[in-house]
């Protein structure tokens, strides 16, 4: 082995144990790593293409945009609303009604941004994004607000531990849907 190969193979050891010593010393209390994490990192800089207009919104979390030009669906990942547009009427019900007028208040007519995860698109050919208004990621928007649930499709997870915790202080605060109480 040359020398160079040496250093970059001690320096990649070297980041191991770091990383695994701070994960042990987390574990055993002695530090916390959300210490040191942004407690709101619902504003990002998105490095996206541009801003799309929403020409209307489907439901509580889906909407269409001009993409280029063209009329597509944007299913938000991460999320999901209840139902009020299903096929299936039994379905549908008056909460989501509510998370559709919720996202239709604040994202209609707006220009927003997009940022993929691992798929680009849904099997139905949906386009699969966080969707961004105004810097802020609306998908959080929506946990934060209470008008939806954590829902996680492999490989698409990038903020699943954000939004875990979101939701979690959602249903804690009882706000938007969590604020009833079930039957």
């Amino acid at each position: 082995m040359n020398k160079s190969t040496k250093k970059k193979l001690t320096s990649i050891l070297l980041s191991i144990c770091i990383i695994a010593v701070i994960i042990i010393l987390d574990k055993l209390g002695i530090i916390k790593i959300d210490d040191y994490i942004e407690e709101d990192s619902s504003y990002v800089n998105v490095n996206t293409t541009g801003l799309y207009e929403v020409v209307r919104v489907v439901d509580g979390d889906t909407i269409v945009i001009n993409y280029n030009g063209k009329e597509e669906k944007v299913r938000l990942i991460g999320v999901d609303t209840p139902e009020s547009v299903h096929p299936n009427k039994e379905k549908n019900n008056e909460y989501g009604t509510l998370a559709s007028k919720y996202t239709k208040s604040k994202l209609e007519k707006k220009s927003v941004s997009l940022e993929f995860d691992v798929q680009e698109r849904d099997k139905y050919g949906r386009l699969l994004a966080y969707v961004y208004l105004d810097g802020k990621m609306y998908n959080k928007t929506l946990l934060e607000d209470g008008y939806a649930q954590v829902a996680t499709y492999p490989p698409n997870v990038k903020y699943v531990d954000d939004f875990l915790k979101i939701e979690k202080k959602a249903k804690e605060n009882n706000a938007g849907l969590w604020s009833y109480e079930e039957e």
